[in-house]
């Protein structure tokens, strides 16, 4: 994140706030990536470490309140019930009936227990119990904790009374999870949309929309919730949820109170403590994704998601002549139906119906065109939508699971069915039987449990137990072709049948050198919608080899040795790429981000030395870069460690005689060049900066995407864009969801490997313009203050991961941000308390130490020499380790160099860099001693002492 260099007090409250900003959004980034995967709408997203925003809204609050980061304490999560440790539950959504305690539900009377009035299912505990009845839309609960059996009662007057029982509690259901502005894509707020006080929330560690919602049921205060992978809000605020705003990736639901009297068979709900009235009715029962149409006296809620209904939203016929059937997932019986898990029941892979029966449900989804099965219990239907289909399935009593099959003709008709290739016809691939209809031979076939596929012609009727990847055009006679399966499946088999790669193994997942083989190191796993957009990310990727697909999941193969092994999986296809390119064809560019900012001491202009401050002292001493000799001997250390350019940060236009002599000196030198406009202290600066655009991007060796000059933008949310009038690819740093007007995005330094690892792994706008970061860590000093826990030794693992990816540019981040502790620069650690004597000489500041911005939980930097240019680490490291000022530099030319000519091992993989930095409260310390690396060797030609 950059500063500045204007002549506003770094002390001022406009400086800080920029500053904070821009921290605030670097905070949020790994939790808003964690949601955006582009993955197919219902896929489940891999969990991620993420960072918490409650931690980047106090550390906002600390440093605009208090003018200096004073000593957090670590995050302590709310109490829940009492001390005892009793666990109550949401007095918001369910009451206990008589106590609550020792009681069993009953109808009219004590003694009114009709077993129409329940159904009988299975729970781990309360709060799972009430959550499948907010599922139903049931009356109530009736749980046993000795054996788990959770009764959901359905009696349309409710529960009106109870009777003493040990080992049961008895709960009313007294409210609904409402989605907030639609639910979806919404992150909570109080009072209105900037009201986002921590103190209205606790926050929880949980993966699964299920289980948030259990945790609110299990908190007597619990208003609502927001959620996003990973991260649950248990809000407790008393006025509740009152407003949202849009940020994707996250669901926003609020608690809505109410009472029950009894209206015959409609229920009408109203309360004391609540504002809100709700009708529920027998047919139309709400769920928990529900939206709200509002009236002058009560709320009607309606589906968009998860409702009971009557009927769906305009069902598709099924297609004509063609057998539609059902067949038990994992048997069927007593299953309820899950995405890729047992534990992944999203809301959004169905939508509930009220049907009579089994059959009914099974109608409404063959009238659905795009079903893939359905969940049933009683008169509740589950109408299965989810693109890969049902996965897996919980044991549940009561409920079945089943799964849509049909048939898809193959070929428009006129073939005849193949294996894997146009003469692939084994006679064990198929069995032959005389049937008279062609209906009568796709019944055979449903009623075989390994059906393929037939083929049929005349009488004669071929029920196929191989897969079917291909087919022959017959001229005579009256063959057909048919696959059988879910829809999931036909579409996997007619995604396979159309690819021309060499299949290595179908329904089979690809391995190393045996069936078990399977390091991670192998392949790169990235987001495809379909096999033909995983094979053309395999193409993009010149070291990639192969790759392995299935519905959501696409694996690029790496491994020099390639796949030499599969092993069985069904739904997943191994594939061969047709040709690699020769080894050091990788195209990826290496660019500096160079920090223009060190102008000198013009009037009115302060230096960024002393505007700064930091823990580290370039090998040139604090230069002025109009000095174009300093600027020469950067670019030829660029040069010499094979970085192709430059990525010039652009603020302020007291900074362009500095990058006029950038821009005349790499091109001198053959190397690229682009200028990142930087809101952060100018959000204008787009409108202010036009006609020097237009000048530098007019430079032959701009850097340009398909005739486009390239323009990353450091944004701030004040920002006031304006496109340059002319053509430009705008890429943002990423930290919450890219504006309108940006074409792709780039990412920031984080200390989270794996927040890196997702956003390669997403498809780019451009797949081929990719950008990657790389980077040895952050150790920031403002002045006399630290804003965030530092992180280093990340330069290797970000290099290898940006290998493994192979990104058009890896921007390294960053030659001479001394501020923040980025710098590749040849650099050494600043004794601490010996002045900035430049700063002092010239009257701009009577002292700056680094030791002013000890924190308290600033971890040593053992990594580099201390006040030499090579020699021993920082004395308080305690550690007899030498380091050079030029390691970093060094490190970096020798990765490029293996990566140019082929000889680079990508070994990365999310277990083999050990993350040592872990979240508290935002900020981070290290958890781990320190052990110095073996001395490295030096690289001739890098380097010359000043």
């Amino acid at each position: 994140v950059q500063d500045s260099c204007s002549t506003a007090s770094p002390n001022s409250a406009e400086h800080f706030s920029s500053r904070i900003v821009a921290y605030r959004s670097m905070a949020e980034e790994s939790q808003q990536l964690l949601f955006e995967t582009d993955s197919e709408p219902g896929l489940q997203a891999t969990p991620r470490p993420r960072y918490h925003r409650l931690g980047a809204l106090l550390l906002t609050f600390a440093l605009l309140g208090l003018g200096s980061l004073v000593q957090l304490a670590p995050h302590q999560k709310s109490l829940r019930g009492n001390e005892a440790g009793v666990v109550q539950d949401s007095l918001s959504l369910f009451e206990p009936v008589d106590g609550g305690a020792e009681r069993a539900c009953r109808g009219a009377t004590s003694s009114d227990n009709q077993p129409t009035y329940f159904l009988v299912t299975s729970a781990v505990d309360l709060a799972s119990c009430q959550l499948q009845c907010l599922q139903t839309g049931c009356q109530g609960v009736e749980f046993h904790a000795s054996n788990g059996r959770c009764e959901l009662w359905t009696r349309p007057e409710g529960i009106q009374a109870s009777a003493e029982f040990t080992p049961s509690v008895c709960y009313r259901r007294v409210g609904i999870l409402e989605p907030v502005d639609g639910g979806l894509d919404r992150a909570c707020r109080g009072s209105s949309p900037g009201d986002n006080n921590p103190a209205y929330f606790q926050i929880e560690d949980l993966q699964l929309f299920d289980d948030c919602q259990r945790e609110c049921l299990r908190t007597a205060e619990c208003r609502g919730i927001e959620f996003s992978v990973g991260r649950c809000e248990i809000w407790t605020r008393p006025e509740g949820i009152q407003a949202s705003i849009s940020l994707s990736g996250f669901l926003c639901y609020r608690a809505v109170n109410t009472a029950t009297t009894s209206t015959g068979t409609t229920t009408t709900q109203t309360s004391q403590t609540s504002t809100v009235s709700s009708t529920l009715t027998t047919a139309t029962l709400t769920s928990l994704t529900t939206t709200v149409s509002m009236t002058s006296t009560s709320m009607t809620s309606t589906s968009t998601i998860s409702t009971l209904a009557s009927t769906p939203s305009s069902p598709s016929p099924s297609p004509p002549g063609l057998l539609v059937d059902f067949r038990g997932v994992d048997g069927g019986v007593d299953r309820v139906c899950r995405g890729a898990d047992p534990d992944d029941n999203n809301p959004i892979y169905f939508e509930v119906f009220d049907a009579d029966d089994l059959e009914a449900c099974k109608e409404l989804c063959a009238g659905t065109s795009d079903c893939v099965g359905v969940e049933s219990i009683g008169r509740r239907c589950e109408v299965w939508t989810r693109p890969a289909g049902i996965q897996a399935t919980r044991e549940v009593a009561g409920y079945q699971c089943l799964e849509l099959v049909t048939f898809s003709l193959v070929d428009g008709g006129g073939s005849a069915c193949r294996g894997t290739s146009a003469g692939d016809n084994m006679p064990e691939y198929y069995e032959v039987f005389t049937e008279p209809t062609l209906e009568d031979c796709q019944q055979r076939c449903a009623n075989t449990t390994d059906c393929e596929g037939v083929k049929y012609s005349g009488t004669r009727c071929e029920v196929w137990n191989t897969p079917i990847l291909a087919s022959v055009s017959i001229t005579t006679g009256d063959f057909q072709c048919f696959r059988f399966g879910s829809r999931p499946r036909l579409t996997f088999l007619t995604e396979v049948a159309a690819s021309t790669w060499s299949t290595i193994g179908f329904d089979a997942e690809c391995r190393g050198e045996t069936s078990e083989d399977d390091s991670p190191s192998y392949y790169s796993l990235v987001t495809a919608s379909s096999l033909q957009r995983c094979q053309e990310r395999c193409l993009a990727l010149t070291i990639c080899t192969g790759i392995e697909y299935r519905p959501g999941h696409c694996e690029l193969w790496t491994r020099p040795a390639g796949v030499q092994a599969t092993n069985a999986l069904v739904n997943s296809v191994c594939l061969q790429r047709p040709s690699s390119p020769p080894p050091g064809a990788i195209q990826t560019k290496y660019v500096a981000h160079y920090m223009p900012w060190f102008v000198g001491f013009q009037s009115g202009v302060y230096d960024h030395w002393c505007v700064g401050n930091a823990h580290y002292q370039s090998y040139l001493g604090q230069y002025n870069l109009n000095d174009r000799a300093i600027v020469q001997q950067q670019l030829d250390l660029m040069k010499n460690a094979s970085i192709d350019g430059v990525w010039i940060d652009y603020q302020l236009a007291s900074w362009n005689a500095v990058i006029d002599i950038v821009m005349e000196e790499t091109a001198t030198r053959g190397m690229g060049v682009a200028i990142v406009v930087d809101s952060v202290t100018n959000p204008n600066i787009f409108i202010e900066s036009r006609d020097k655009m237009i000048e530098w991007t007019n430079w032959p060796h701009y850097y340009r995407v398909n005739g486009n000059a390239v323009i990353p933008v450091f944004q701030t949310p004040d920002v006031n864009f304006e496109p340059f009038p002319f053509d430009a690819y705008y890429i943002v740093r990423r930290g919450g969801p890219p504006p309108s007007w940006a074409n792709g995005t780039y990412p920031w330094v984080t200390p989270s490997l794996s927040v890196l690892d997702v956003y390669y792994q997403e498809d780019h706008t451009l797949s081929s313009f990719a950008v990657g970061a790389a980077y040895r860590g952050f150790r920031d000093c403002y002045k006399d203050r630290t804003l965030i826990t530092p992180f280093l030794q990340m330069l290797e693992p970000t290099l290898m991961l940006a290998s493994k990816y192979q990104p058009e540019f890896v921007q390294v981040i960053t030659w001479n941000d001394y501020s923040e502790g980025t710098m590749i620069e040849p650099s050494w650690v600043r004794p601490r308390d010996v002045c900035l004597s430049t700063c002092v000489e010239e009257n701009i500041q009577p002292c700056l130490t680094s030791s002013a911005c000890d924190s308290g939980f600033d971890p040593l930097d053992c990594t580099k020499p201390y006040d030499s240019f090579s020699g021993p680490v920082d004395p308080q490291c305690n550690s007899t380790a030498t380091a050079n000022a030029d390691d970093d530099l060094r490190l970096l030319t020798q990765h490029i160099r293996a990566e140019e000519t082929g000889t680079l091992q990508v070994k990365y993989h999310a277990g083999m860099f050990e993350q040592k930095v872990v979240e508290a409260f935002n900020w981070y310390s290290r958890k781990a001693e320190y052990h110095p690396p073996a001395t490295p060797q030096r690289v001739d030609g890098i380097f010359v002492k000043k």
